[in-house]
């Protein structure tokens, strides 16, 4: 089938902030953005199939932030912590329809959520990290048009509203610490690293059921609940001109999907 046409767009991007010192160590800020991400064509050879439009819309994001950034402990660590509330319009979705990939948009998406970090120099030899994020990110139970002759809407609406978007975990928590002291004379150092990434349950798919019968969930969807943790030890000289590192990624050999 051919298609011969242009897509063209153009949005005005912009983003106000403003913070106020509470104290030398203390700042708290608040920040809005508007964003946008180009519209196009799917390439797919069947696209534009059967009179298909392989057209999709621009994607626009209005995005409002507030937080807090903190030194404590005459510099020994930090605190932050940010709360987010962003509002999609036209999100971009791709997905694979057992024929091609896809780009379609939904009309209404929407992520709010907080984030906590810290770090904290221990000892001379020791520091940590720590940093915790929750995020709501869904398709709000009105994200498609409500036009029963659109083909996004009886793809979106029912099936994607109401629903979490894909590969958006509630829970995200990382750790990690490092000890690291000079040896033979301080000609070198030597260093130990731990670092784990905690993930709550996950939707991987585009769709959480069966296109064609939504009453069926699809099998396999969900990544159930999972810790991966890395390891790194070496040793390097204070030039840093040569390291010898020893690492294992995810060594407790945790599965878990990526499609």
């Amino acid at each position: 089938q051919e298609f011969s046409d242009t897509f063209e767009d153009e949005e005005l991007i912009y983003t106000l902030k403003a913070g106020y010192e509470l104290s030398p160590d203390v700042n708290i800020y608040g920040g809005f953005t508007h964003g946008f991400k180009s519209g196009g064509f799917n390439l797919d050879a069947s696209a534009a199939g059967a009179g298909a439009d392989p057209r999709f819309d621009s994607e626009k994001v209005d995005a409002f932030e507030i937080g807090l950034k903190s030194t404590l402990l005459d510099g020994r660590a930090t605190l932050n912590i940010a709360a987010f509330h962003q509002e999609f319009e036209d999100f971009q979705v791709l997905e694979f329809t057992g024929v091609q990939f896809q780009t379609f948009n939904v009309d209404k998406a929407i992520s709010t959520g907080i984030e906590v970090e810290s770090q904290m120099q221990f000892t001379d030899a020791f520091s940590g990290n720590v940093g915790v994020t929750y995020t709501d990110a869904r398709y709000p139970d009105d994200c498609a048009t409500q036009d029963a002759t659109d083909p996004d809407f009886i793809r979106n609406a029912s099936t994607l509203c109401g629903q979490k978007l894909t590969n958006a975990p509630d829970w995200a928590i990382i750790g990690g610490g490092t000890y690291e002291t000079p040896v033979f004379n301080g000609n070198a150092n030597f260093f130990a690293t731990a670092s784990a990434r905690y993930e709550s349950d996950r939707r991987t798919s585009t769709q959480e059921v069966e296109v064609s019968n939504p009453s069926l969930l699809l099998p396999g969807d969900i990544q159930e609940a999972h810790t991966k943790v890395n390891l790194r030890v070496g040793l390097a000289t204070i030039d840093e001109r040569w390291a010898v590192e020893l690492w294992g990624n995810n060594v407790t050999d945790e599965r878990t999907k990526g499609v």
